[in-house]
């Protein structure tokens, strides 16, 4: 697709542009958010401001026009989300982000062909959500193929591909002064061994330091050669000392022919392993199980149920602030209408149904419900399209996560709801305790997929993980047998059973990649309490169900790749979306309770680690429920 680049200067924006061109993409523009004249940087949340004075000379090395706009907002929302819930997705007017939509706008008006957007994000959420949330207002693409890198990787695979750049800001312990205009490449060990004293982050993902390219091979046309500087001191101290380098004269030096041929031939930009090292043993293990004599002893094909849901009352379970319907659905007179009004009218009865189990708005309750599962009757392109249209209408930033099945003759709902006024009077020191956060993440990376239609990939409190089928991500598209090429592992190369099952079928593959996502969007995943702590799970997430959907009995056949004693539902149905053959859901608890005294209710909650126990058959009286 053509694409527009996002540009800061630094080495990620423009690294991700060599990721932008491995995948097929073309750049057509550069763009970028300054501040007004005679100021070399702003208190900004969003913009990398220092270093603006060379944009235009990396706009005119990379051969294409440059688009700006001077930041006039401020960063008002602050907070890990940006916009509503509610449907309709506006921003908040006279925030810093607002700046993105009218400059993108802009740039549409001269290329009304881009579809996508590169940002060169790896770890910030907040810059990431709201490059995301400019970019659905204009059905645009967001291409960050760093996000969620291993920073010390990531940085040796710059330096590998000869990117040059220099320390243009400084601001993280054991950087100073004397580091600015020093290249990245003479900056590396020291990097580095910081990281390894004080866990700063390699790439400065924590405002450590701010770069300037001035080379990018590949993509480059033209080197930039800084020919005068001025270091200017933001901030005196021993420890982190801020300063920075103003650009004053410089110029760019275009590459002939011959150049740009040696550079053509240079090793191709790197890209990361499309499985760990854990799940490419996964799969293995998937192909040996599908290879053994158990998995031929299921049967081919199983006699569909006839449904019965259309006639059943919708079911409904509450449990503090927590509520659970399920088996809504249109009255029979309706269930002949489109997908599109099915889904529309499936989502009024809901509100209905909430309305009797909340004080606050069912709308508003919706909105900011934890899960959805959408059973469509079938799952082909132009229905699955129906039914995202209709069922974005009822949601804006951060929707509820996901999982769309086709089974049954007509379109039904389940949801789980939160509502923290339902939170009963004797707890409620802890209605305050969790709030809701969502991980939306909409870019094409190596990470995970982007949402294929209007859901999150995550909601917490507790944490409600979309279903997860296993496409690729930098594509969205399902793998084929020959995306992980041999060598293979000895015992595999003299096993021509297993050799033959990865070779000609890709459900191993498919098979390793669900389990994949789920854990990186559980890593990724955001856990947050009342003091406004937010982080990722990393290894603390505990399963506390699973539900696999699977169109064939004989799809992982053999579950010793699944965590022992996890409560696990397994169903075979109709369809999956884009055609996957499995699609996991999973609901996982940090394992952090918040203990609190109802008779010190000011006191500051203890949090304790605690690991969810199943237990099945007899429940000892020991165990409190």
């Amino acid at each position: 697709m053509k694409y527009v680049a996002l540009l800061s200067g630094g080495k990620d924006s423009c690294f991700n542009l060599l990721h932008c061109l491995k995948n097929g993409h073309q750049l057509v523009a550069a763009a970028t958010l300054s501040p007004e004249s005679g100021k070399d940087e702003i208190d900004s949340y969003l913009y990398q401001t220092v270093g603006q004075d060379g944009i235009a000379l990396i706009a005119d090395a990379l051969r294409v026009p440059l688009y700006r706009r001077v930041i006039c907002g401020h960063p008002l929302e602050q907070g890990p989300e940006y916009g509503t819930t509610s449907p309709g997705g506006s921003g908040t007017p006279g925030d810093e982000t607002e700046d993105l939509y009218l400059l993108l706008k802009t740039v549409l008006e001269h290329h009304p062909d881009v579809q996508g957007v590169a940002v060169g994000a790896i770890l910030s959420n907040y810059q990431r959500v709201r490059v995301e949330h400019v970019c659905r207002r204009f059905s645009l693409t967001p291409l960050a193929y760093l996000w969620q890198r291993n920073q010390v990787a990531l940085l040796s695979e710059m330096l590998s591909a000869h990117l040059n750049a220099v320390l243009i800001k400084v601001a993280g312990a054991g950087l100073i002064p004397s580091h600015l205009g020093i290249s990245l490449s003479a900056m590396h060990p020291t990097l580095l061994k910081l990281h390894a004293m004080y866990g700063t982050h390699p790439c400065g993902e924590g405002g450590e330091y701010e770069s300037f390219t001035l080379d990018c091979p590949r993509i480059f046309q033209g080197k930039i050669i800084l020919q005068e500087t001025e270091k200017m001191a933001s901030m005196e101290g021993d420890v982190a000392p801020v300063a920075y380098l103003r650009i004053k004269r410089a110029e760019v030096v275009h590459k002939n022919e011959d150049d740009l041929s040696i550079e053509a031939k240079q090793a191709d930009v790197p890209i990361p392993p499309l499985l760990e090292p854990c799940f490419q043993d996964v799969r293995m293990r998937v192909a040996r199980s599908l290879g053994s004599p158990l998995s031929c002893t299921l049967p081919t094909h199983i006699t569909p149920a006839v449904s019965q849901a259309i006639s059943l009352p919708p079911s409904i379970r509450t449990l503090g602030p927590w509520i659970a319907v399920g088996n809504v659905h249109t009255t029979s007179e309706n269930a002949s209408h489109s997908v599109a009004e099915q889904v529309t009218q499936c989502f009024h009865n809901l509100k209905d149904i909430l309305a009797r189990y909340t004080t606050s708005s069912p709308s508003e309750v919706l909105a900011k419900s934890a899960m959805i599962t959408l059973f469509l009757p079938t799952l082909d392109s132009s229905t699955f399209s129906a039914a995202n249209t209709a069922y974005s209408a009822f949601f804006g930033a951060s929707p509820p996560a996901r999982a769309c099945i086709a089974a049954g003759k007509s379109v039904t709902l389940e949801c789980v709801a939160w509502a923290p006024e339902r939170t009963p009077e004797k707890n409620a020191h802890f209605r305050n305790s969790w709030t809701r956060r969502s991980l939306h993440v909409q870019s094409l990376s190596y990470w995970a997929p982007a949402n294929i239609g209007p859901y999150s990939q995550a909601i917490s409190p507790w944490t409600f993980i979309s279903g997860q089928i296993g496409l690729l991500p930098a594509s969205l598209t399902l793998p084929t047998s020959s995306d992980i090429l041999p060598p293979y592992s000895p015992d595999v190369e003299c096993d021509p059973e297993i050799r033959s099952c990865l070779e000609t079928s890709s459900l191993a593959l498919e098979t390793a990649l669900v389990l994949q996502h789920i854990s990186r969007v559980i890593r990724a995943a955001p856990i947050s309490s009342r003091n406004g702590d937010e982080g990722g799970f990393g290894g603390t997430a505990n399963d506390v169900s699973s539900c696999f959907w699977r169109v064939s009995v004989n799809v992982v056949a053999n579950d010793t790749v699944e965590k022992p004693l996890v409560p696990t539902l397994y169903a075979v149905v109709t369809s999956l979306p884009c055609g996957a053959r499995l699609e996991k859901v999973v609901v996982v608890h940090s394992g952090r309770c918040a203990l609190s005294d109802p008779d010190h209710m000011d006191d500051d909650e203890e949090i304790v680690e605690r690991t969810p126990e199943f237990h099945q058959g007899d429940i000892p009286s020991s165990i409190a429920l």
